[in-house]
């Protein structure tokens, strides 16, 4: 199990360098839905600190105090304005919903994912995952109970603890259960649109259940499936996080934004590696899985007993 699970983790990846085009494509809309939300941001910056002795002290350095007194203005820049920022951000999540169906489609079939075949199967595809994105905001409201619990709890322990640690370790331990209870409902949604899209099942709720039987018998084996990809994304993305805040001086602007935009670029690439490995996975576990027999009828007696005649 070990060695095919190692075998499914290399294949995803070799799945999304294969059709890597998928990824570019998320990337690129990803790239246009930021640059417009924050456009907004940039024009105040803009008319604000080209012709501002004080942007000197951003340009050349990074001032604290110059930037709390940006903070401070009526018309700061640094305000972010929410209705651009949610509309972009609720329609690349609208994006991403519709693109999932082609996507998986693509990875469970492992065929090219032309145009066709590709939009054919996100609107094939989009009102289920619709569906089951509703399943799982009801399923996630528990963990965000738990979450403000573990806050309140927390307060309650500063209240009555002189010392400042039992508070701190028992928000460490509670998020690391709320984090592990995220990852099993990550991958147990995750194994629900793959089931949609290998099997074309149309209800929701039977792919839940599917998912979660499957989860429950071979949890180590997706569970660690997903959890090394997301080592990978985290160790990554936090080396780019150190490169672009200590390593670049405050003038290299062409270099911050390639550098910020390759973190993107990784953590989309990572995401889309771990449903290549999951798609694998299940194509895998369904060609190896064992047909139960069918019911066959037992064979007819060869002779039937002839009775004894009864004797004059």
């Amino acid at each position: 199990m070990a060695a095919a699970n190692r075998a499914t983790f290399f294949s995803g990846a070799g799945l999304v360098w294969q059709w890597q085009r998928l990824v570019w494509w998320i990337f690129i809309v990803c790239l246009i839905f930021g640059f417009f939300s924050t456009h907004g941001m940039t024009e105040r910056a803009n008319l604000l600190l080209d012709h501002s002795v004080a942007a000197q002290r951003l340009v050349n350095g990074f001032d604290f105090s110059a930037i709390i007194m940006l903070q401070q203005l009526r018309d700061s820049p640094l305000e972010i304005h929410g209705p651009p920022i949610f509309h972009f951000s609720a329609l690349f999540v609208v994006f991403m919903l519709f693109a999932t169906g082609g996507i998986l489609a693509a990875y469970v079939l492992d065929e090219k994912p032309t145009t066709t075949a590709f939009f054919e199967a996100a609107g094939h595809h989009f009102w289920r995952f619709f569906r089951l994105t509703i399943y799982l905001a009801i399923v996630l409201l528990p963990i965000a109970g738990l979450a403000a619990l573990t806050s309140s709890m927390h307060t309650r322990i500063e209240e009555l603890s002189i010392s400042p640690y039992p508070g701190d370790h028992f928000v460490e331990a509670a998020a690391v259960v709320i984090l592990l209870l995220l990852i099993i409902v990550r991958v147990w949604f995750d194994m629900a649109q793959v089931i949609a899209v290998a099997d074309d099942e149309k209800k929701m709720h039977r792919a839940l259940r599917r998912a979660f039987g499957l989860l429950r018998r071979n949890f180590f084996s997706l569970f660690w499936l997903y959890l090394r990809v997301s080592i990978i994304t985290w160790v990554l993305f936090a080396f780019g996080l150190y490169i672009w805040m200590f390593r670049l001086g405050p003038q290299a602007n062409v270099a911050a934004f390639l550098v910020s935009q390759l973190m993107i670029l990784i953590w989309l690439g990572t995401r889309l590696w771990q449903r290549a490995s999951e798609a694998i996975w299940y194509r895998n576990y369904q060609a190896n899985r064992v047909p139960e027999p069918a019911w066959t009828p037992p064979p007819a007696p060869m002779y039937m007993p002839v009775a004894a005649e009864p004797q004059a």
